[in-house]
């Protein structure tokens, strides 16, 4: 298992498996590279790098704060709004791991991601849209950087992207339950446990 955020900060790069990783931030390549390191002398018959993108499940905390950021009126884009989410539905992500264990097509790299990633702006206006709630605000980079002081969290992580794609699945006739964000949003949030009173 890797990451994709081994790129770093890609822009609006398109990046499949033949990108190559970026050399800092540290806090992702530069976590991400070692990873990959350490399983290159792993004796195996077939061996895969799944580097993996934002997977989404309506039961883990940080979707559950970022709908609840949504349903506070805080789901405006963050920053620009132009950096690049790649990401995936949960369902998806556990096909993917199957696939990688019964498919000979499979190994090298492999990215663990939607086929269309997305902009940061357009996750919020569809996370907006999903839980039916008004344009928000945007956040800017100073109050996202404070706010990120205080949980404890890099700010990097939301103001930088990658514009990744799954080019070795679909090679290899991987099927995505998910494609697109809105119906997998959709599907997660009516998946949501409703919060305790």
């Amino acid at each position: 298992m890797s990451t994709l955020a081994i790129y770093g900060d890609a822009g609006d790069a398109v990046l499949d498996e033949s990108a190559r990783p970026a050399v800092g931030p540290p806090q992702m390549p530069g976590v991400a590279r070692p990873w990959e390191e350490a399983a290159a002398g792993v004796q195996a018959d077939r061996k895969i790098i799944l580097r993996t993108a934002v997977v989404l499940d309506g039961r883990t905390p940080a979707m559950k704060r970022l709908t609840a950021l949504v349903r506070f009126g805080l789901g405006g884009r963050i920053g620009t709004g132009r950096q690049w989410v790649s990401w995936l539905h949960v369902a998806d992500f556990q096909a993917i791991v199957q696939a990688c264990l019964e498919s000979d097509q499979l190994a090298g790299v492999v990215h663990a991601t939607s086929p269309n990633p997305v902009t940061n702006a357009e996750l919020m206006s569809e996370l907006r849209r999903a839980l039916h709630r008004p344009p928000a605000p945007p956040t800017p980079k100073l109050m996202l950087r404070a706010g990120s002081a205080l949980l404890r969290s890099d700010p990097a992580l939301a103001l930088t992207g990658r514009r990744c794609v799954p080019s070795a699945l679909l090679k290899a006739g991987f099927e995505f339950s998910y494609p697109e964000l809105g119906p997998a949003l959709s599907d997660l949030l009516s998946r949501q446990a409703p919060t305790p009173r």
